[in-house]
């Protein structure tokens, strides 16, 4: 169900695959990202994540997390609750 946060999940499988910590951490990736995309595609994606956290909040986004983007990762396996990876992902996108 990739379409209901088609810029969420087209950013999750481009840069959050199994690979991706070859690539380096969270603000590293986040650093490309902002370099590379611009200002109206990181606005669709912050849209698409905050859409994400509002339909599932708390905890209820670590199962939608997987269950809709179908990620090569999970956020939760980490320590860190999907909501909270997301917001910090949201913050880093964001810093100019």
């Amino acid at each position: 169900m990739p379409a209901l946060y088609p810029h969420l999940a087209g950013f999750i499988q481009a840069r959050f695959h199994q690979d991706c910590d070859l690539d380096g951490d969270d603000a590293a990736i986040m650093a490309e990202v902002r370099q590379v995309q611009t200002l109206a595609e990181r606005a669709l994606l912050a849209a698409d994540i905050r859409r994400f956290l509002a339909d599932h909040p708390g905890s209820l986004a670590d199962a939608a997390f997987l269950r809709h983007l179908e990620p090569d990762i999970d956020p939760s396996a980490n320590g860190h609750s999907t909501a909270e990876w997301l917001r910090d992902i949201l913050r880093l996108l964001e810093q100019p």
